[in-house]
């Protein structure tokens, strides 16, 4: 997403919330326009279900199979690590580009953990790929709107209706028949995408969500995820 922006292949991306802080903290012009998805990403901690070794006593000695530096998994599992006391180097962290080389770092020893998604990677636990060794919540707002600072393309409150357009739509559905398609698309269990399907909330308008990324930012801060606070005019176009 970093790359497609900076290099114009799109104007605006949907990027989860602490990719989007650590992008504009790595000194990347871009810009928080709204929200998308206003609840928390619930991420699963999984390790291959058919690891014979005992897994690491602490979080200091794993490894971490991670998609990108600086992508949700990488700064996930800093966050995971953090929150019982221990601190990442770039030695715990294994690129593995997507959940197929993930799948694949965790099946050879490379890695001994692959945080992502919970409910979209349940599916991979039922079939007895990965296990499932509990899960952590990001304590801000799922998925947000990012474009460069100088892109005006599509004004922000056009950009709300649009938003606004497309959730009512899709929340128009009868529950039944989305969680069927879901479930279909995905190959998730009907439960499991009952479940997702209750948890999830879009973006209604409000403007707390500010507050909410500032408070994000203090976070990720204190759990080694970025390290400048940020005025919120420098984040966000208010």
């Amino acid at each position: 997403m970093i790359e497609s922006l900076e290099k114009d292949e799109v104007d605006i991306a949907i990027m989860l919330t602490e990719g989007a802080i650590a992008a504009i903290d790595k000194g990347h012009d871009f810009k928080i326009r709204i929200p998308f998805v206003i609840s928390p990403l619930i991420w699963g901690v999984f390790s291959s279900a058919n690891r014979v070794e005992p897994l690491p006593n602490g979080y200091e000695n794993a490894k971490f199979a991670v998609s990108r530096k600086f992508s949700g998994s990488h700064l996930m599992s800093q966050f995971l690590a953090s929150k019982y006391g221990s601190n990442l180097s770039d030695e715990n962290f294994v690129v593995s580009q997507n959940l197929k080389g993930a799948i694949e770092a965790l099946e050879t020893g490379k890695a001994d953990f692959f945080l992502w998604e919970k409910y979209m990677t349940l599916n991979l636990v039922e079939e007895r790929i990965f296990n499932y060794n509990g899960q952590i919540t990001a304590p801000w707002p799922a998925f947000v709107f990012v474009s460069k600072s100088d892109n005006k393309l599509i004004e922000t409150e056009q950009l709300k209706e649009l938003v606004d357009s497309a959730v009512n739509n899709f929340m128009s559905w009868e529950k039944d028949k989305a969680v069927a398609v879901i479930s279909q698309f995905y190959g998730l269990r009907k439960e499991d995408t009952e479940n997702w399907f209750d948890e999830v909330r879009y973006y209604d308008g409000n403007n707390y969500w500010s507050d909410r990324i500032m408070a994000a930012q203090y976070i990720m801060q204190a759990n080694d995820m970025c390290d400048t606070i940020h005025a919120l005019e420098d984040l966000c176009e208010l």
